[in-house]
């Protein structure tokens, strides 16, 4: 069940992602996380996963934009 805090936390995903999108093509490859932040690969994944999900992103696109 989605609770109004659930509503401010991806509106702020949403801008962060267009933002850091916008910087990257216009200066190029940055670090998406600040120097001595660790973030855990499994909340990496979990939060990847559902952006690829709800942006319809399959893993054959994935291949293609990395050319793997």
């Amino acid at each position: 069940m989605s609770r109004p805090e659930d509503a401010r936390l991806q509106a702020a995903l949403a801008d962060a992602i267009e933002e850091y999108a916008a910087r990257v093509r216009e200066h190029g490859e940055i670090p998406p996380f600040p120097a001595g932040r660790d973030v855990a690969a499994t909340d990496v994944a979990i939060t990847a996963a559902a952006i690829l999900k709800a942006a319809e992103v399959y893993s054959f696109e994935i291949a293609a934009m990395f050319n793997i």
